[in-house]
């Protein structure tokens, strides 16, 4: 006879009951903040694992210690960078990028190679892209196309909901949730992002 969990399995639960302790926490704050402004509803609708509807999508580059040359651009969702400005190594390249403040565009670098994470709009389909013409994209390592950013978590979340899909501990989690708000007095429902038409948006009612 086995007693108790072994080791995957506690790792696995504790994933989990993490999930659904953050989903809580991210409600709960919507709730307080919503409350403060005086209304009687508030909604989630992205930012959590259950409901995420703009996912990060990241591009490294591939030459190490990159160096561009004054005045090469960087096009990144349609948008001109002109690179330089502060100085021509890597340090610099990030800087402009991020001086550049392009919607959801973030520069960083790891082990000296580039780094770009792009948060993508909620959508459909979530893509971005980094354009023809960017004649620093040659110098960084990074491959100029539409790139698509894998499904989030949310989406089977989503399909769960639906149907689609069978997921015990996603079904589970999800009614863990309202199971919790429910019982603190709150009405609690779920509709689709019409955004994305694949992740769901909780709202919640007092």
């Amino acid at each position: 006879m086995t007693v108790g969990l072994n080791a995957a399995q506690s790792r696995a639960k504790s994933q989990q009951d993490m999930i659904v302790y953050d989903e809580c926490t991210a409600i709960m704050k919507a709730i307080i903040t919503a409350s403060g402004q005086g209304h009687y509803e508030a909604i989630v609708n992205d930012n959590t694992t259950m409901t995420a509807s703009t996912p990060i999508g990241s591009k490294i580059g591939t030459v190490n210690n990159p160096v561009i040359n004054p005045g090469d651009v960087l096009i990144l969702n349609n948008s001109t960078i002109t690179l330089g400005a502060s100085g021509t190594n890597l340090n610099a390249i990030i800087a402009d990028i991020n001086d550049a403040a392009v919607p959801g565009v973030t520069a960083r670098k790891d082990n000296n190679y580039i780094v770009l994470d792009f948060e993508v709009s909620a959508a459909t389909a979530w893509q971005y892209e980094i354009n023809q013409g960017s004649t620093a994209s040659l110098l960084l390592g990074l491959t100029e196309g539409m790139y698509t950013v894998s499904n989030p978590p949310s989406v089977s979340y989503f399909n769960s909901w639906q149907g689609v899909s069978t997921s015990r501990a996603h079904e589970t989690q999800m009614a863990q949730v309202e199971k919790y708000f429910t019982n603190l007095g709150y009405k609690v429902t779920r509709t689709t992002n019409t955004l994305t038409q694949t992740t769901f948006v909780w709202n919640i009612f007092w």
